[in-house]
């Protein structure tokens, strides 16, 4: 359960720690950085007692990401430019501003819908109806310091995000990867501790459902990937890091997190073999021993996965250990007169061993 902060005790740690908090208020810091420098800049450049644009501009481009922030210079100015284009042709073209009003939000809905615009095309559409609304759509000198405007504040913004302290999120990469290593661990030790004591369906079904909530886990960690690679691009500040060495490449998550991912696939495989010999009551207690050694020696390898930790070099010693248990096991498997369903079990169970073995192989230094 997450624990919620105080005001002052969420301030606090985002000066003690770095962190989610201690980013919110950088960012926080830089918005209004960039909404001052606009709003000065547009009053210098171009006189107006309305430079609300600029700063607008300025502010929305403050993203978490560099690259978010350029694709989103151009989707927001390009947004912006159309819908002072659709005002200025629906005044000129339609003499009752009501009419004009109505196609002018029509026409730059339907423009605004195109994907290349993302989530800034509404403005298109907004930006038609204020310039109509406030009855200088007609007025070509105002339409072009508004599209001055629009694009000083988009620059402003970009290059106080690209320049100031620009996010990186491989911190976060880093967590979410590790959260999911120590996630399937501690399954794969609880399944192996129950396993060693009296265990039963509800006990498999416990399991089972802990098992099919590492989904979630999986996919946090593939967004946080996936934000950590968009953080890095055109990122000075990451650059600079990375030539002195301080910095890993994002590239260096996806290998762990492609490994774990297939990992807890078979860790519900196994949930889902043990829950059916329970509730058909066909359990080899003998063998369920000596799986447990099996889980054990499994978790100890996802343990090495761990990216706080530097122990990937132990990573072929365990698998060497697991491989030697695993063939001791089947060869066991293979001796033992055991009913058909058993044996269907025990197969699925040590199967889904094995093919954990075969991609943690991909992760260990070579």
């Amino acid at each position: 359960m997450t624990r919620i902060l105080s005001p002052w005790s969420w301030f606090s740690r985002a000066l003690r720690f770095p962190g989610r908090e201690r980013e919110a208020i950088v960012q926080a810091l830089k918005m209004a950085l960039a909404a001052v420098l606009a709003w000065l800049v547009a009053r210098l450049v171009i006189p107006s007692p309305q430079s609300f644009i600029a700063p607008y501009a300025a502010v929305f481009l403050m993203t978490a990401t560099v690259y978010r922030s350029l694709t989103n210079a151009a989707q927001q100015t390009a947004a912006l430019l159309l819908g002072l284009a659709v005002a200025y042709a629906a005044a000129h073209l339609i003499p009752q501003p009501v009419l004009a009003l109505a196609a002018a939000v029509f026409v730059g809905m339907l423009l605004g819908q195109w994907h290349r615009f993302g989530s800034s095309g509404i403005w298109v559409g907004v930006t038609a109806l204020l310039m109509i609304s406030y009855g200088t759509a007609g007025n070509l000198l105002y339409l072009a310091e508004r599209m001055a405007e629009s694009v000083l504040g988009a620059a402003i913004g970009l290059a106080v995000n690209t320049v100031i302290l620009p996010p990186v999120h491989l911190r976060h990469t880093r967590d979410a990867v590790t959260a999911l290593a120590a996630e399937v661990r501690d399954l794969l030790r609880s399944i192996a501790g129950d396993l060693r004591d009296e265990w039963d369906s509800d006990t498999a079904s416990r399991w089972m459902r802990h098992a099919r909530r590492l989904d979630s886990t999986v996919r946090k960690a593939d967004e946080a990937v996936s934000w950590g690679r968009e953080s890095v691009r055109f990122n000075i500040r990451w650059l600079v890091h990375r030539r002195r060495g301080r910095s890993p490449l994002p590239s260096s998550f996806e290998s762990p997190l492609s490994v774990l991912t297939e990992v807890s696939e078979q860790v519900k495989r196994i949930t889902e073999a043990l829950l059916t010999a329970a509730q058909q009551d066909e359990a080899d207690r003998e063998f369920t021993a000596g799986y447990a050694r099996l889980l054990d020696q499994l978790a100890g390898a996802v343990a090495c996965l761990d990216q706080t930790d530097d122990r990937l070099t132990d990573l072929p010693g365990y698998l060497d250990e697991l491989a030697a248990r695993h063939r001791e096991l089947d060869g066991r498997v293979r001796l033992d007169q055991v009913t058909t369903v058993t044996r269907q079990a025990e197969d699925a169970l040590l199967l889904a061993v094995a093919r954990s073995m075969r991609v943690l192989e991909t992760a260990a230094p070579r």
